[in-house]
Order: C-alpha cells, then sequence, then structure tokens
C-alpha cells in the first residue's frame, strides 16, 4: 500500500519529539559519567 505525501510527512513529524527525547536521555546519561575539574 502506497502512502501519500501527507502521511509521510505527518508520520515523520510525530517521529521527531521521540528523537529528541532519545538524544536528551543518551546526553544525561554521559553528563553524569562526567568529571568536574573546574569545582569551586
Amino acid at each position: 500500500m502506497a502512502y501519500n505525501e501527507t502521511t509521510v510527512v505527518l508520520g515523520g513529524l510525530m517521529h521527531i519529539p521521540v528523537i529528541i527525547l532519545v538524544v536528551r536521555f543518551i546526553e544525561n546519561r554521559f553528563n553524569k559519567n562526567g568529571v568536574d575539574y573546574q569545582k569551586n
């Protein structure tokens, strides 16, 4: 079944928040493990 252009665009836009959440989760995991060199 072929999808029309509107369905494909809406499907792509729906995945943007999911991708942002995954990237933020990975970023937070790496920031917790980082060493703070300039602690005052």
